[in-house]
């Protein structure tokens, strides 16, 4: 099975970190934000790995080369960027067997092996890899019944299980994006979806966005962390 990484936005959400390197080559740690999300990737047996991008591909030729930890990788740069699901499109012409596709802001905790066993017997035309997220409100939740106050619940916490930026994929969800297009993969699973075919999910153990200066930030903070004290 191969693996796509979409790498082809601008990183404008991480600006002025990108104005000179592309988000997935920021640093988080001791590595690269790309070489978390490929180490993850190493143990699951991808016969290639296929990083879509839409500039810059010399400096990821530059820091990763042709292959890593002895999976091939691939690079294929797009005109101008696409979305999500657009830049899937553009990389994935004439594929032909079921393929995992991770966004490059999201380094995910999973059993990929397990992952795409559990695909291939869902009979499923895609796996979505969720997380449970408990979030506080920072504000007072006020509870309506027509114009009528019912209740005022102060900073409640909602519980909601999010989309976490991976994806196992059958090639006919394909035919469900447009060609040449900006496209994002929510309207492109939607699509699929009212189109009656059947999409599960696959509950990640664990999962660091990256994808916002403050995430960034906050990711950068906890990893300095995690290397304990200098003496």
């Amino acid at each position: 099975m191969k693996a796509y990484i979409l790498a082809g936005g601008l990183g404008s959400r991480l600006f002025p970190f990108t104005f000179t390197t592309p988000k997935p080559l920021l640093m988080l740690g001791q590595k690269t934000i790309i070489e978390h999300i490929l180490d993850r990737l190493v143990d699951a047996n991808f016969e290639e790995i296929v990083i879509a991008l839409s500039s810059r591909g010399w400096m990821y030729q530059a820091s990763i080369g042709n292959s890593y930890k002895g999976i091939r990788v691939k690079y294929v740069e797009s005109k101008s960027p696409l979305g999500t699901a657009g830049q899937l499109k553009y990389v994935t012409t004439g594929e032909k067997e079921p393929f995992f596709v991770s966004y490059s802001d999201s380094i995910i905790e999973a059993n990929f092996r397990d992952a795409i066993s559990a695909h291939l017997k869902s009979n499923a035309l895609g796996t979505i890899f969720t997380f449970n997220l408990v979030s506080k409100i920072p504000y007072g939740q006020i509870v309506l019944s027509k114009n009528s106050i019912i209740e005022w619940k102060e900073k409640p916490s909602i519980n909601v299980t999010i989309a976490t930026g991976a994806f196992i994929f059958d090639p006919k969800f394909l035919s469900y994006i447009p060609e040449g297009r900006r496209y994002g993969m929510n309207t492109a699973v939607n699509s699929a979806l009212k189109g009656g075919e059947k999409i599960v999910a696959y509950e990640a153990k664990n999962f660091i966005d990256v994808g916002s200066k403050k995430k960034y930030l906050d990711a950068v903070k906890a990893e300095v962390s995690s290397l304990g004290e200098i003496p």
